[in-house]
């Protein structure tokens, strides 16, 4: 039998110091092995592979689970590039097997029918990408974790943090959050709506008139419509409110106009997408966001399959990314003073103009109203979500 092994390997890197290059950094490189070896899968090893015994522990098994929620696997590609000059994305093994048929007179005349079967497995190693990465990073003093500095009761200076992480740097950060997504609570209200609605009908007849019915034997006192046009729908118009469906008020006890202001505030304060808020428990009282952008490894499901899996409570997540930026304080004074005119009052100044609405959006920040962590807060662009997975003599214990 005739076998091709192609395996990605780790080999030192001897280069001599070039630019982007570490030292004791693992290069990968691929081998291919041919021959003719033993149809025994026993004896379908490779040469640089080391068979651990069932008594050795196997260096391959990692010590730390993890289960992630996002993962940029782009970002992490790029990072793991520039640490060690390239990125292992697959490993390929193919076995082939020959076999030829002489037959009758075709084989007297030196004809030959040869049959192949080829066997063929692949791999991704990009799973195994980002734990890589983080322990390089860290072992290399790219990556600062600043979970106990966050959570620290003593500290009350901002400045420490900062002084720690800057705008940029590489940070991992394990807190409590919460996941939030305004088309997930427009869709647990609507559907609110439409089961209110629904019990109304089936338990017997309608407890108020029809919005589009006028009401018998009072007429138009007062200036009173004798009809309301309805709400258009969600696919008419795209708004989240919409899916808000009219019901009798008196089973919840308050009106579908109420559920439908709460997605208005919902869609007004959180753009679309998944939002993750952390909250931290140190003096400050610092607080970090962090988006999670649809169609990133592992952020697959829809708002209602995400929640119905981890629910709406604070969890403990471990964030790993750059911090994108610190809030400041809010300036009242200064979205008061707005000036867009030059100096010369001739024309309009384009810095002046941004810098005035960059501190008018500032202040709306302060208040909670846009989407950017109030003062003291910091905003993380993700890497990678993920939660431990707990061994069962750990589970035991904390019991």
């Amino acid at each position: 039998m005739n076998r091709v092994h192609t395996e990605v390997l780790a080999l030192p890197d001897r280069s001599a110091g070039g630019p982007g290059r570490l030292p004791r950094t693992l290069m990968p490189i691929r081998v291919t092995l041919t021959g003719r070896w033993n149809t025994d899968a026993s004896a379908f090893a490779s040469p640089f592979m080391t068979q651990p015994t069932p008594t050795e522990p196997n260096p391959a098994i990692a010590s730390v689970f993890r289960e992630f929620l996002y993962a940029d696997i782009d970002r992490v590609r790029s990072l793991f590039a520039q640490l060690v000059g390239g990125v292992p994305e697959e490993e390929r093994a193919t076995d082939s097997t020959s076999h030829k048929f002489n037959v009758g007179i075709r084989s007297y005349l030196g004809y030959a029918r040869e049959g192949k079967a080829e066997d063929y497995q692949q791999r991704s190693l990009l799973d195994a990408l980002f734990p890589e990465l983080e322990q390089i990073l860290e072992a290399e003093g790219w990556l600062t974790d600043i979970s106990d500095l966050v959570h620290d009761s003593s500290s009350t200076d901002t400045a420490m943090l900062r002084g720690r992480a800057t705008e940029g740097s590489i940070i991992r950060l394990t807190a409590d959050a919460q996941l939030f997504d305004a088309e997930y609570v427009a869709q647990v209200l609507g559907g609110t709506s439409i089961v209110v609605d629904g019990i109304t009908h089936i338990s017997g007849p309608q407890a108020v008139t029809p919005p589009n019915q006028p009401k018998k034997g009072g007429g138009n006192r007062g200036g009173e419509r004798r009809g309301r046009t309805p709400p258009p729908s969600y696919t008419e118009s795209g708004r989240l409110e919409d899916l808000i469906e009219d019901f009798d008020p008196r089973f919840l006890g308050i009106p579908p106009q109420f559920l439908r202001d709460i997605v208005r505030v919902s869609r007004g304060m959180f753009s679309q997408g998944l939002h993750m808020l952390v909250s931290t428990e140190g003096g400050v009282g610092w607080s970090a966001t962090t988006r999670l952008q649809q169609g990133r490894r592992y952020l697959d499901a829809e708002p209602d399959v995400l929640f119905s899996r981890y629910g709406t409570k604070p969890q403990a997540w471990t964030i790993v990314g750059t911090v994108g930026h610190f809030s400041s304080p809010p300036d009242a004074a200064a979205v008061q003073n707005m000036n867009f005119m030059s100096d010369d009052g001739s024309t309009v100044s384009r810095p002046k103009f941004v810098k005035g609405l960059n501190s008018l959006l500032s202040l709306v920040a302060g208040q909670g109203f846009a989407d950017t962590p109030p003062y003291p807060g910091f905003s993380i662009i993700p890497m990678a979500v993920y939660r431990l997975i707990p061994r069962v003599d750990q589970v035991s214990d904390s019991t």
